[in-house]
């Protein structure tokens, strides 16, 4: 199926439109969750989750519902600061796949960590679908981390929907895999409303990563960012979409989107598309991408201090990750990544 299709086509010879992902199949997870005071689990029915769209795309959407999963329902408390609530995948022998619906009620703090990992011959596919609904004046915080074995495949389909002057974070960190589909949608309609993403990846060997962004903004005075840090090296193959979309009546709104990426291989592809499409005038936009290898005022300053080239990358990656796992608020997570990073 098609998936992390972008929202305004561009030539089908670029190969950027979209990308493809293989059938939905597989066993439901069985996560290890650790739960914070004033978040509960819940059973509740509401078809309210059914209407937000995420990153991957309507197709994605449509044949994960075919699936009919019970979703996991995570329910914040009304006025509630919550210490950090954990959910960990371990994906052994069967690809396996999950859903998690968080509904953040008014006024409510929490941040959630969502991590993917898997031993290193796992050869599956390890995949989650996030939806979050976050009402008046409510901040969500959510981590995704990739954590899984060189061998692996992952995806991530995300979708927000923000109320008035409500914020929702997300903080996606991609380290392992081979081959990764991320996508992330973040529907802006309350007045206010705000979304701030940072997302940082290492691409390496011959590994492969597809990532989708949109902010659609459709509330007035809302505002989203979009920080995103990479490297790509060996033969590795990445593509980053970055959408901001400016409705008609979103007004004094604002949106901002940056990728800087490190190339360390001549034989590395990378395609990069930052866009804004505006459907309204009394807005605010800015969009870039900075691609390149290391400076050579930075090699240069390096060297002079008996540090090589590759150990000077080596520097720089870390530099990198560090600064996206400290966004995660959770010192246990963090030394979890920079860990990882070591082996």
């Amino acid at each position: 199926m098609k998936a992390n299709n972008f929202p305004s086509l561009t030539w089908n010879f670029l190969k950027i439109n979209n990308t493809s992902l293989e059938e939905l199949e597989g066993l439901r997870y069985e996560p290890v969750v650790s739960l914070a005071d004033g978040v509960e689990l819940s059973d509740e029915s509401c078809n309210c989750f059914d209407s937000i769209a995420t990153g991957m795309g309507s197709e994605f959407d449509s044949a994960f519902d075919a699936l009919k999963f019970k979703p996991r329902k995570f329910l914040v408390a009304s006025g509630k600061k919550t210490e950090t609530v954990r959910i960990e995948y371990s994906a052994e022998k069967e690809s396996c796949l999950d859903e998690l619906q968080i509904k953040a009620t008014e006024n409510s703090e929490s941040n959630f960590i969502v991590t993917l990992k898997s031993s290193q011959n796992f050869e599956g596919t390890a995949g989650v679908r996030i939806r979050v609904i976050a009402e008046e004046n409510a901040v969500v915080r959510v981590g995704i981390i990739n954590l899984c074995g060189k061998a692996a495949k992952t995806f991530v389909s995300f979708g927000s929907k923000a109320g008035d002057s409500a914020v929702v974070e997300t903080t996606e960190i991609i380290l392992g895999g081979k081959d990764n589909i991320w996508g992330n949608h973040n529907a802006l309609e309350g007045y206010k409303s705000k979304f701030n993403g940072h997302n940082v990846y290492l691409v390496e060997a011959e590994e492969k990563l597809d990532v989708n962004y949109v902010s659609l903004h459709t509330g007035r005075e809302t505002e989203s960012t979009m920080a995103v840090d990479g490297v790509v090296g060996g033969n590795g193959k990445k593509t980053w979409r970055g959408t901001i979309d400016f409705k008609n009546g979103c007004a004094e709104s604002k949106g901002d989107e940056q990728e800087n990426v490190l190339l360390l291989d001549p034989e590395v592809v990378n395609k990069s598309l930052p866009v804004i499409l505006c459907d309204e005038e009394a807005v605010e936009g800015r969009h870039g991408a900075s691609i390149g290898r290391l400076g050579k005022e930075i090699l240069f300053y390096m060297q002079s201090r008996g540090v090589d080239e590759r150990t000077a990358q080596n520097l720089m990656i870390r530099a990198k990750i560090n600064t996206a796992a400290r966004c995660l608020k959770d010192e246990k997570t963090a030394d979890e990544v920079l860990n990882f990073m070591e082996h």
